[in-house]
């Protein structure tokens, strides 16, 4: 897979460069001197990874990124439509509780 540039991120006067690496992993470049300060991955779970900034300040980052979809979709469980999510409780709630074991 190729890396993808999926946009830029300003905070506190930086400019940080968010880089697609592969599925669901991303790298975090710092534009002023073009070095990675850090990474993380959103699938199976979100997983942040400091080099040359603070864990705090790459945090930060990376939930802007996230937040202002600068991270693709995919890698993620597709999620339920309502109906079916619903009928899913409803069946689960429904069931006879499971007879004691002596």
């Amino acid at each position: 897979m190729s890396n993808k540039v999926k946009g830029m991120i300003h905070l506190a006067g930086v400019t940080y460069r968010i880089v697609r690496v592969g599925v669901g992993s991303y790298s975090v470049v710092r534009i002023r001197d073009d070095r990675e300060v850090g990474s993380f991955k959103t699938a199976p779970a979100l997983g942040i990874e400091a080099s040359l900034v603070e864990p705090e300040v790459l945090r930060e980052v990376v939930r802007l990124a996230i937040h202002t979809a600068k991270t693709s979709y995919s890698g993620f469980p597709a999620p339920l439509p309502a109906a079916e999510a619903v009928a899913a409780k409803v069946r689960q709630s429904s069931r006879p509780p499971a007879p004691p074991t002596t």
